[in-house]
């Protein structure tokens, strides 16, 4: 092996392994752009289910006021408060 050649080989793993690091740098970078994305997306789904729940257990409170009750129970359900003779005493 000549002298040139001796000199050749460092410089050729030095490329090599700088072209391995650049390559998984570039790697790294495109992961945590996509893992940032992907967090961001999350973040809003968990704030749309949020803001279901919020809704829900309002409109959950609303169904249950007994004003509303009364009404679902008369107008759409046809029951009636209960005479006298439907009222059972122990």
């Amino acid at each position: 092996m000549s002298a040139a050649q001796k000199l050749v080989r460092p410089w050729l793993l030095l490329c090599l392994a700088v072209a391995v690091l650049a390559t998984a740098q570039v790697a790294l970078a495109h992961q945590r752009l996509e893992t940032a994305g992907q967090y961001n997306q999350l973040q809003r789904d968990v704030r749309q289910v949020e803001d279901e729940i919020n809704r829900l257990n309002i409109e959950l409170t609303m169904l249950t006021r007994p004003e509303q009750l009364r009404t679902v129970a008369l107008e759409q359900l046809g029951m009636r408060p209960p005479t006298a003779m439907q009222v059972i005493n122990p």
